[in-house]
């Protein structure tokens, strides 16, 4: 079986995999921030995926509905970090700053907030395969900021001491206790979900439209067989 070398699918998924190495590798990543974990579990299923085209010679990458899920977690992260870490700052004033530690800061958040997360979501619209996602995975893909979220708050708990408590600030209990940030994230899971719902209609429709293309294209049967016995 022929490999991959010419596929432009496997090579934009190689582009993502080193864009996402340089992230790290100029950065600073606590594994205390979804962040960080988000874009390891990205860049594990990258290295995956590229080995399993290249020994396979088939231009797909794995686990469609883990992709999709992937997609959605890092555009949550997108958000989360633009508008209530960032600010709506422009991420690039972080990057051209005199200071070069301060400017590969700068470039590693770039990458690991923007860059990446936009990179795979053209990944997802331009490269297959189709239809593998299901409605309720709408349900099921905010369970892992979810399960990020309650850890974070038991571990702020049990360890007081530790670094990185409060990895976030929207974590902070304040006034209103602990149970305050129990509460938060529940419109957290609704802000995943409904980044879900589109992620996965783009997906369906498209499968959908490539189904009816197929069936409008495809040559029809030649009258002789259709009246042989």
């Amino acid at each position: 079986m022929s490999r991959p070398i010419t596929s432009p699918r496997f090579w934009f998924a190689c582009l993502l995999m080193v864009l996402s190495i340089y992230g790290f590798l100029v950065g600073s990543h606590s594994l205390t921030f979804l962040t960080t974990i988000t874009n390891a579990i990205l860049l594990g299923y990258l290295v995956v995926g590229v080995w399993t085209m290249w020994t396979t010679g088939r231009p797909e990458l794995p686990a469609p509905r883990l992709r999709g899920a992937l997609v959605t977690w890092m555009l949550f992260i997108a958000i989360i970090a633009h508008t209530l870490l960032s600010h709506w700052a422009n991420p690039f004033d972080a990057v051209f700053v005199p200071d070069h530690a301060a400017a590969l800061r700068g470039v590693a958040l770039l990458f690991v907030h923007y860059v990446l997360p936009i990179g795979f979501l053209i990944d997802w619209l331009l490269f297959g395969p189709r239809g593998r996602t299901r409605w309720i995975d709408v349900a099921i893909w905010p369970l892992y900021a979810l399960a990020y979220g309650l850890l974070t708050i038991l571990r702020a708990i049990v360890y007081p001491d530790v670094a990185n408590r409060i990895p976030y600030p929207f974590l902070e209990p304040g006034d209103g206790g602990w149970w305050t940030v129990i509460v938060y994230q529940f419109p957290i899971v609704v802000a995943v979900a409904l980044i879900a719902v589109p992620v996965i209609g783009y997906d369906r429709l498209m499968a959908r439209s490539r189904a009816v293309g197929a069936v409008r294209f495809t040559a029809p049967e030649p009258v002789a067989d259709r009246l042989s016995p």
